[in-house]
């Protein structure tokens, strides 16, 4: 687990002597900082691929990094820009940083899964378009002005497409194997039945 330094001690009273922590710098605008930390996470970890979970999915079925897997290749779902509504704020921040027309979204699924070699990659094209490293030129990003996973999914669809399993959004065969919720959404009476429902195994699918 990885934490920022503000914060960390208390994250590690709730995760107890069990759980490894890292602790990572803290950035001013939070939402932009930990996307700086899941872009340098392959310095965190010597893992072969990397899973990134966000605070707001909760799994509700058991899962092992198999799941994580089509074929021995990760799996990830997209959604042709053209078949979104209207508001799709990070498609021009994902263009402007890759410099190319981006033809799909690439956060429809969670959790997202990418090899350890895609983060130097990404972080070597910033400094190459930009000419600046990746941490202060998402930093100095307004709010709510980049998005790394449709970053990385956008970079591994154009350099790495066969080394992934690429699944459409709505159709059967997605592979879903947790709950997103919207973290900003504060949590009602509906949904903490919901999430109680998860906890002790009650809740139906999804």
């Amino acid at each position: 687990m990885v934490s920022p330094r503000t914060g960390s001690a208390a994250v590690r009273r709730a995760i107890g002597g069990d759980v490894r922590l890292r602790v990572c710098p803290d950035y001013r605008d939070d939402y932009l900082g930990q996307q700086v930390t899941k872009l340098y996470a392959d310095e965190f970890t010597d893992a072969d691929l990397i899973c990134h979970v966000d605070s707001d999915v909760v799994f509700d079925r058991p899962v092992s990094p198999a799941d994580l897997l089509d074929a021995g290749r990760p799996w990830i779902v997209r959604k042709a820009v053209h078949l979104l509504g209207r508001h799709r704020p990070w498609l021009a921040p994902t263009e402007e940083f890759l410099g190319r027309p981006v033809a799909y979204d690439f956060m429809q699924q969670p959790p997202f899964t990418y090899p350890r070699g895609l983060y130097p990659e990404v972080r070597a094209l910033c400094l190459e378009r930009h000419g600046i490293p990746m941490a202060p030129y998402v930093a100095g990003r307004p709010p709510r002005g980049f998005s790394e996973f449709n970053v990385l999914g956008a970079h591994a669809h154009a350099a790495h497409r066969t080394a992934f399993a690429w699944y459409d959004a709505d159709t059967a065969e997605v592979p879903r194997l947790c709950r997103w919720y919207w973290s900003r959404g504060g949590i009602d009476a509906a949904l903490r039945r919901e999430l109680d429902g998860i906890v002790s195994g009650t809740a139906g699918p999804a």
